[in-house]
């Protein structure tokens, strides 16, 4: 702890300070990155303790698309595209299409 808030009392970068003081740049980084944690435990605090990590995948749920859509789907070699454009701008439909065909 005293070497940490030497640290930070120098007001150098912590290669140069860790360097200049024979302190592995890792370690000073593990000490400042728990240092407010120990001083807590040190004073008698209560530290709030990290919530459980999530592991594995959770599947997006989109809505359902309330206005009427017409699907396309394309195909260049082994990619696949599949769009679901609304009715309601068919006008940008046929001006995008118009692109992809060129």
């Amino acid at each position: 702890m005293a070497q940490v808030a030497a640290y930070k009392a120098s007001g150098l970068k912590a290669s140069v300070w860790a360097q200049a003081n024979g302190v592995s740049i890792r370690d000073l980084s593990s000490w400042c990155a728990h240092a407010q944690r120990w001083q807590a435990r040190l004073d008698g605090v209560e530290v709030a303790k990290p919530g459980p990590k999530v592991d594995g995948f959770v599947a997006a749920r989109l809505p359902v698309a309330s206005a009427t859509t017409v699907r396309i789907e394309l195909h260049a070699g082994s990619t696949r595209l599949e769009l679901h454009w609304p009715v309601a701008n068919a006008r940008e439909l046929a001006a995008w299409l118009r692109e992809v065909g060129r």
